[in-house]
């Protein structure tokens, strides 16, 4: 296993998606996970998982789960996403 497969890693998987992209297509203008999609390699998104503390993958978490819930509600359309499916 790698070396940042971590207990808090785990505890937190259901971030690696949107810590590699964001699974409705384009992110908002202020999503927080920008930041993380810049980095380009996917090994080294997750691995940014276990550099943040509780609080922020919490404050991360919760952003997503109100982002899922909008996109649920219809407030707004899955735009097309970076990546391509070979």
């Amino acid at each position: 296993m790698s070396d940042s497969y971590t207990e808090k890693l785990r505890q937190y998987a259901d971030l690696v998606v949107p810590f590699t992209e964001c699974p409705f297509g384009e992110p908002i203008h202020d999503c927080p996970f920008i930041v993380f999609h810049r980095i380009g390699d996917e090994s080294k998104q997750i691995a940014e998982i276990n550099l943040h503390s509780e609080e922020e993958l919490d404050s991360l978490r919760a952003f997503h789960r109100a982002c899922m819930q909008k996109y649920i509600n219809g407030e707004w359309e899955t735009k097309a996403s970076k990546k391509t499916v070979s």
